[in-house]
């Protein structure tokens, strides 16, 4: 300040008029930089860093990065049930995650339009401990706002060692989908209006990444060598927690509707495979993943929608299936609102 001044006055002696007036406004603007906060680099703060948007898109990917890191062991299942449990009960997800959430493969880099993606609709406590404990993440969440949205950028690592039986389904039916399970470098998760509507498989590849080839056999789920139901991932004592009293009766409300379901053909539209070209895709043949259409297979049932084109023509029949499907929607509802779940819809 002082040496500004010093100089300014000896320039008052030397300076004809016009260079005065020019002279002034120079040092207007030098002694404005100088004092005023906004203009220093050290105290300025972006509007992205100041919103509170931001800070939640921040707070979320920090908190899904400490609850499942990488291991270097990809198939410690020790970490992975680690990181199913805690996502499982992780606040910030259960409090932002919208219902229903949805997930799949971002279909070109840069394109973060979910509507253009092929996408799967979840319950969100199905799928954060069914299917994103299968990554590890490292590093700090990189988020950035396109328009309205904020993308939440986390770098990843696919735990592809796992036995069969630890993925949701078997994700090597389509090759082209094994892969980007396997080589995606990050999951993109998509927050808007404080809810976490979606998350893709980011289209940002590393073909490099060691794969595992597993050889599809046809079978969407089969039992082990020691009988045991597979994939068991998908079964309701791994979905709730052992206190859960609703489980038996959730399970057993599922397996009365699946039979009628299977009877009735719903189950071929409605498998992993998506034969009726979907999007979203609305699973039912797993115990875990039909959660997400409880309510919905009620509806559609009741309005002579399911199966496809005109509902079941016996009348009898498909009030038997409609009070199956009302049967499983209510124990389903039970056994969610148990773990602390939200249990209504929030589709606009």
């Amino acid at each position: 300040m002082s040496s500004l001044r010093k100089f300014y006055s000896r320039c008052l002696r030397r300076a004809t008029l016009t260079q005065f007036v020019l002279l002034s406004i120079v040092v207007a603007i030098a002694l404005l930089i100088s004092t005023t906060p906004a203009f220093n680099t050290k105290n300025t703060v972006s509007a992205q860093e100041a919103s509170p948007d931001i800070e939640l898109a921040q707070k979320i990917g920090k908190e899904i990065i400490a609850a499942c890191p990488v291991v270097s062991d990809a198939k410690n299942l020790a970490a992975f049930n680690s990181c199913a449990d805690k996502l499982a009960k992780l606040t910030i997800l259960r409090e932002t995650m919208n219902v229903p959430f949805l997930w799949g493969a971002q279909n070109k880099v840069g394109n973060y339009n979910l509507k253009d993606n092929q996408k799967t609709e979840f319950d969100p406590l199905v799928w954060r401990r069914t299917y994103l404990s299968t990554f590890m993440f490292k590093g700090e969440p990189k988020v950035e706002q396109v328009n309205n949205l904020i993308v939440i950028h986390l770098f990843t690592q696919f735990r592809n060692q796992l036995d069969i039986g630890d993925f949701p389904y078997p994700f090597w039916h389509s090759s082209k989908k094994w892969d980007s399970y396997q080589q995606t470098t990050e999951l993109l998760f998509f927050l808007e209006q404080k809810k976490l509507i979606g998350s893709l498989r980011s289209a940002v590849v590393d073909p490099k990444r060691p794969k595992v080839n597993h050889a599809w056999d046809g079978k969407w789920v089969w039992n082990d060598a020691k009988g045991k139901k597979q994939p068991y991932v998908t079964l309701y004592t791994h979905l709730f927690s052992p206190s859960n009293p609703y489980v038996t009766k959730v399970d057993a409300a599922y397996r009365a509707l699946e039979v009628k379901l299977r009877e009735n053909a719903c189950v071929v539209c409605h498998s992993p495979d998506n034969a009726a070209k979907q999007n979203p895709i609305l699973i039912l043949n797993y115990p875990n993943q039909a959660l997400t259409l409880r309510h919905e297979t009620v509806r559609q049932i009741k309005e002579k929608l399911m199966p496809p084109p005109d509902g079941i023509a016996n009348d009898q029949e498909r009030q038997q299936l409609i009070e199956l499907a009302q049967r499983f929607a209510q124990a389903g509802d039970q056994a969610l609102a148990y773990e602390g779940e939200k249990i209504t819809s929030e589709k606009n």
